[in-house]
């Protein structure tokens, strides 16, 4: 009968930090005007691994669009940053 090792530990899960879920944020900028639209946000989310990205995306711009104009500003940014570091996802 063979011998199965089951000691093998693997490492505790990492979360994103700020600055690495920011650059995802400024990655899905696809069109490089500085503020993101639902689309680039649901993309964003897509990439941190939500379960369903579409909704993040809405309650994102619940939480971080202070001027209420459907878009996150670079002034916007670190609010949308915090809402997600606050999520939990977890690196793959």
């Amino acid at each position: 009968m063979p011998f199965y090792n089951y000691t093998e530990k693997k490492g505790a899960p990492i979360n994103y930090d700020e600055e690495q879920i920011k650059k995802i944020f400024l990655d899905c900028d696809t069109d490089r005007n500085k503020v993101l639209s639902k689309d680039e946000i649901k993309h964003a989310f897509e990439r941190l691994g939500a379960l369903i990205p579409g909704y993040r995306a809405w309650r994102a711009l619940q939480h971080a669009d202070s001027n209420n104009d459907g878009c996150i500003s670079m002034e916007e940014l670190n609010d949308l940053v915090r809402y997600a570091a606050g999520l939990g996802y977890q690196i793959k």
